[in-house]
C-alpha cells in the first residue's frame, strides 16, 4: 500500500497568526506530495475565496475546512470542521463570529474588567491592537510586565499566553475565567450548521487541553457532540497518536491528522509523522465520502 500523505489542519493569512496565502500553502503541500490538504482558519473560510486553481501546481484533493471555536458545557474547544458547503458555512461564520477585531475587542474588555475587579495590575503602557493580536496575548504581556503579578502566575503555573488562554477558557474556577458565549456558539449549534451543510466536526488536538484534566475524561465528555477526533497534532510520541486512534476506533469516531501549520517559525511543518497504513486507510475512507472538496489533477 502506497504511503498516503494528509494535512487536514493548516492556517493561512486569514488566521490571526497565519502567514501565507491560500495558493502558497496548497502549492507547498502538493510539492511535498500531500494528497489530502485542508486549510482550517480560525472561524472563517475566507481562504477559499482566494483559491485560484490556475495557480496551483501539482495534484491532490483540497477539503473545505475551518477551525471553529465552540462551547461544550461552557468550556471553549477548538473544533475542526470539514467537507461542508463552503459558501453557506462562511456566511454563517461571518454572522456568528464577526471580525477578528470585533471578537478580540470583546474578549479584551471582559478580561480588563475582571483584572480591575480582582485588583490585578496591568501595565497599560503596553498597547493592544485587536486586528493583529489575540486579547489573551496582550493581557498576558501587560500582566507579566507588572512585577506584583509574579506570585499569581506561579500559583496557577502560567508561563506563557497559551497557559493563560487554556486556563481561563477551560477552567470555570480560574479567577480570570470569562463566559465565552459572548463570542462562541455552543457545540450543538456549530454541529447543526456543519451537518446541515454536509460536513463533519472533529475535536482538535485533544492533548493540548489536558494540563489540568484527564485525557479519557476529556474525550468522553466531548464524544457525544462530535463526529471524530484529531489523532495527530504536534504529538510528543507515537503513543499519543496510537492512544487517540484506538479511542476513535473503540468509540466509532472518525479521525483527522494535521500539523497546525501556520507558515511561521513555531508552526512551519507541513509533514505528518507517525501515521501507519491502517490509520491512513481509515482517514481516506471518510474523506472520499464528503462532498465539500476540490480534486485537482
Amino acid at each position: 500500500m502506497k504511503m498516503i500523505k494528509f494535512n487536514l489542519h493548516t492556517h493561512s493569512k486569514y488566521s490571526l497568526d497565519g502567514k501565507l496565502d491560500t495558493n502558497e500553502i496548497i502549492n507547498e503541500g502538493f510539492k511535498k506530495e500531500i494528497s489530502y490538504l485542508s486549510i482550517t482558519d480560525h472561524n472563517t473560510c475566507d481562504a477559499y475565496l482566494d483559491l485560484d486553481i490556475n495557480k496551483i501546481e501539482g495534484s491532490g484533493i483540497i477539503i473545505y475546512g475551518m477551525e471553529a471555536d465552540a462551547l461544550i458545557n461552557n468550556v471553549t474547544y477548538d473544533i475542526l470542521c470539514y467537507g461542508f458547503d463552503v459558501n453557506k458555512v462562511n456566511a454563517w461564520a461571518k454572522e456568528q463570529y464577526g471580525t477578528v477585531e470585533s471578537r478580540q475587542t470583546k474578549i479584551y474588555k471582559k478580561l480588563e474588567e475582571l483584572c480591575e475587579t480582582l485588583g490585578i495590575k496591568l501595565d497599560t503602557s503596553i498597547t493592544f491592537n485587536p486586528k493583529e493580536e489575540y486579547a489573551h496575548a496582550a493581557i498576558f504581556r501587560m500582566f507579566e510586565a507588572a512585577a506584583e503579578n509574579k506570585e499569581f502566575l506561579q500559583k496557577y503555573n502560567i508561563n506563557n499566553v497559551n497557559d493563560l488562554y487554556r486556563a481561563s477558557t477551560m477552567d470555570t474556577k480560574f479567577p480570570l475565567y470569562i463566559d465565552m458565549s459572548i463570542v462562541w456558539p455552543t457545540i450543538e449549534k456549530l454541529g447543526e450548521v456543519i451537518h446541515e451543510n454536509g460536513g463533519k466536526i472533529f475535536l482538535a488536538h485533544p492533548y493540548k487541553y489536558t494540563k489540568n484534566s484527564n485525557i479519557e475524561e476529556l474525550l468522553n465528555s466531548s464524544a457525544p457532540y462530535i463526529d471524530g477526533i484529531e489523532i495527530y497534532n504536534e504529538p510528543k510520541s507515537f503513543e499519543e497518536v496510537e492512544y487517540l486512534y484506538n479511542y476513535a476506533k473503540k468509540n466509532k469516531l472518525l479521525m483527522s491528522v494535521g500539523s497546525d501549520f501556520h507558515g511561521n517559525e513555531k508552526h512551519n511543518k507541513l509533514e505528518v509523522d507517525y501515521l501507519q497504513k491502517n490509520m491512513q486507510k481509515d482517514i481516506e475512507n471518510w474523506i472520499d465520502k464528503v462532498k465539500g472538496k476540490i480534486e485537482i489533477n
